[in-house]
């Protein structure tokens, strides 16, 4: 799996502490690296926070790219939110994001058929996440990459409640909110 988890660690340097003042990034739970199916299983977290840095799916359908940075800021913003009745960091789990790193560097200079090619890939990344997010009885929230991503979520939401032998009597939501529309 190309996931690249995250510890606490990780979080508290993203997180700023106030007197007074309990943030996300200091409640959030996160998953043990070495078995994420049995920490996702363990947590009594309702959402699950994934990053998605990338943009190939925006370029190949000849948009601008630039959605491969959002995660980073959108993460630590979310981790400086005030923890509150309406939301408490405890109900947010941040899992990490899905590493791409090897397919943006051959999506440099590549014509819109090798991005589409990478996007398949993408594809099926984004989709074992999901679904393993999904089985685990989760509700994910992902941050970052392009419209491509709404099939990779969707498909692995099915997985997983197929998995899970819920899929008759569930619903999938997906959302696809672009920065550059507000």
């Amino acid at each position: 799996m190309f996931l690249k988890v995250y510890d606490k660690s990780i979080l508290q340097k993203l997180t700023r502490k106030r007197s007074g003042e309990i943030k996300l990034g200091e409640c959030v739970q996160t998953a043990d690296s070495n078995n994420i199916e049995e920490a996702l299983i363990n947590s009594t977290a309702k959402f699950v926070l994934l990053g998605l840095p990338e943009d190939i799916g925006v370029r190949a359908n000849y948009g601008r790219g630039g959605a491969n940075t959002a995660w980073q800021p959108a993460l630590s913003n979310i981790l400086n939110i005030q923890s509150t009745d309406f939301l408490k960091g405890d109900e947010l789990l941040v899992l990490g994001h899905i590493e791409f790193d090897d397919l943006m560097k051959q999506a440099e200079n590549a014509d819109v058929q090798k991005l589409r090619e990478l996007v398949t890939i993408i594809d099926t990344r984004v989709a074992e996440t999901i679904q393993l997010i999904v089985k685990t009885g989760k509700k994910p929230i992902i941050i970052g990459g392009g419209h491509n991503n709404a099939y990779g979520n969707i498909k692995g939401a099915a997985l997983g409640l197929v998995d899970a032998g819920i899929l008759k009597q569930a619903k999938i939501n997906c959302i696809n909110s672009d920065a550059y529309r507000f």
